[in-house]
């Protein structure tokens, strides 16, 4: 198991120069999709390779002079390796707009780098039936858009077969996290979320295969007996979450069992539909979804009767179902829709006495020594 891990954490390392490779090897296209929530199976149907984009971890310079210092790590990170050519080998790009952030920042992407394929997806951020009109109609604009750039028609039988292929591989990813959730300590956190993130970056047909075969190696093994307190870990929406951190947290005696990352749950917890029409089944998709930050929930400010935090339910009624002693939330700096959240999850959390603790985190939070006292005085709390 530990070898395909390993080949999977080395493919997200290098994932630059895997474009460059899958380009050399097969003479394809490849889109980059920025985070998240982007219908790659769209993409794939077309005959190209969806690749997500993530930023690194490196030092921020040429991406400060373009934005604004206060835009949130994942988007200047992203900028900073398109200036330093790190993207040179990307025939297109698109991404949902789901902040006002990803949107400003396109914005200046589209002035000072513009590709061939650049594409914006408007996403209603009220996901209710009242939207599915406009979903549908920024669904069909992708699909026409695709199209033009590949010259091929987009069938509703290949949209399915790409449907099928993407639920095949979300369906083995749930299977390697409950792992984590089964046998606790047995598979790491920040080589779950690497492993997650090459499948973001690899053609699906290969991935699947490496999944496939992992999972049948971890059949037979044991995670080390003993009793430590099971923690969920939530924030970092749209990023690779700190690999420091989450090592630090299972290193000071505690297992992860559940996260809400976007390298995590997030990307795997709901199937597309393959029935019927799939342009209106990825609407189905979306109107789905499990509760986000980034979705507005109109009817619970109108309704009297109604929970202010649908995200904060979400949370808390998973580390209740799990048997989870506590949550550590990932607060990534300026990132506006995990704020706009923030203080209703928190109380919504304390309304059920789940214990939590909240680290800043981002190219700018500081020493992660600071984090380790936080977190161990957190781990001490709970064991009392």
């Amino acid at each position: 198991m530990q070898s395909i891990l390993d080949n999977l954490k080395l493919r997200y390392s290098r994932r630059n120069s895997e474009i460059v490779k899958w380009k050399d090897d097969t003479g394809g296209k490849v889109i980059g999709c920025l985070p998240m929530y982007f219908p790659e199976e769209f993409v794939h149907a077309a005959g190209l390779l969806p690749v997500t984009l993530f930023g690194g971890n490196g030092p921020i310079t040429h991406a400060n002079r373009h934005l604004m210092t206060n835009a949130c790590g994942a988007v200047r990170s992203t900028f900073e390796d398109l200036l330093s050519g790190k993207y040179d080998a990307l025939d297109g790009v698109a991404a949902v707009l789901i902040c006002d952030q990803v949107r400003f920042f396109f914005q200046v992407w589209s002035l000072d780098h513009e590709f061939a394929f650049f594409h914006q997806m408007w996403r209603p951020f009220n996901m209710s039936e009242a939207s599915r009109p406009f979903l549908l109609n920024e669904l069909k604009r992708l699909k026409s858009g695709l199209e033009e750039f590949a010259g091929k028609a987009i069938t509703p039988d290949k949209l399915r077969e790409s449907i099928r292929l993407f639920n095949e591989t979300r369906s083995l990813m749930r299977a390697l996290n409950d792992i984590r959730k089964t046998r606790p300590g047995l598979l790491k956190s920040s080589d779950l979320a690497k492993a997650i993130a090459a499948g973001m970056i690899m053609p699906k047909e290969e991935y699947n295969s490496l999944l496939k075969k992992l999972l049948v190696q971890a059949q037979d093994l044991e995670c080390e007996p003993g009793e430590k307190p099971k923690i969920m870990v939530c924030g970092h929406p749209c990023g690779m979450p700190e690999e420091e951190i989450l090592d630090l947290i299972e290193e000071m005696g505690a297992v992860i069992v559940g996260d809400d990352f976007f390298t995590g749950s997030r990307y795997f917890s709901v199937d597309v539909p393959c029935s019927g029409d799939p342009v209106e089944a990825y609407a189905d998709f979306y109107l789905g979804l499990t509760p986000c930050t980034t979705y507005h929930y109109p009817q619970n400010w109108i309704e009297q009767d109604r929970s202010l935090s649908t995200y904060g339910d979400y949370v808390a009624d998973y580390v209740l179902e799990n048997g989870i002693q506590g949550v550590i939330l990932l607060r990534e700096m300026y990132c506006d829709p995990f704020d706009l959240e923030f203080v209703m999850l928190k109380k919504r959390l304390e309304e059920q006495n789940i214990a939590h603790i909240t680290l800043n985190t981002g190219h700018e939070a500081g020493s992660l020594e600071t984090q380790r006292t936080r977190i161990q005085g957190y781990l001490e709390m709970l064991s009392l």
